[in-house]
Order: structure tokens, then C-alpha cells, then sequence
């Protein structure tokens, strides 16, 4: 029989790790990472809105970065709608709850 060996840890922290640690916000509430990100997805949208104007104006922009914060906007607003998503279905298993 094959016998399967654990990973080994990797000695220390990451430098990626403590990267995350470091930009996690410290001290602030829910509305206020809620209301961050929607600030985030409205300011994308913005801008993809406000370059593809200019191209569509003729003004020189090259396409790619249209595309790029297009697609930027796209992801923004899709992970909003997904934790918009798991609240809504958070607060509908709370309130099938019985007490």
C-alpha cells in the first residue's frame, strides 16, 4: 500500500501573509467595510463609464485599458452582488429560526 505524507509547514510568516494582516481594517464595523466597498464599486463604475465615453467621443484611449476597467467594474459590482447575495440569505436562515 502507498502511504500519503502530510505537508510540512513552512518555517515563519509569509511575507504575503503579513501583507494581508497588515491591510485588514483594524477597529471598523460592518457598515463601514460595507459601505468602502460600495463606495469602491461606484467608483469603477464610474471610470469604466467615463472611458468608454471618451471612446466612444473618438478621444485617443487605447482600447485595452477600456477593456481592462471595464472588466475591473465588472468584478467589483459581480462581488457585490454575491455578498448582497449572502446577507440576504443569512438573514432569511435567522428568521426561519425558531426561538
Amino acid at each position: 500500500m502507498m502511504s500519503i505524507q502530510a505537508i510540512a509547514p513552512v518555517g515563519g510568516d509569509l511575507p504575503l501573509s503579513n501583507a494581508i494582516r497588515s491591510e485588514r481594517p483594524t477597529g471598523m464595523d460592518f457598515s463601514a467595510v460595507l459601505g468602502e466597498g460600495m463606495n469602491r464599486v461606484d467608483t469603477s463604475l464610474r471610470a469604466a463609464d467615463t472611458q468608454l465615453r471618451a471612446l466612444a467621443a473618438g478621444e485617443d484611449i487605447p482600447l485595452h485599458d477600456v477593456m481592462i476597467t471595464m472588466e475591473r467594474a465588472r468584478m467589483d459590482l459581480t462581488l457585490m452582488a454575491e455578498a448582497r447575495n449572502r446577507l440576504l440569505e443569512a438573514y432569511q436562515e435567522l428568521m426561519r429560526m425558531q426561538l
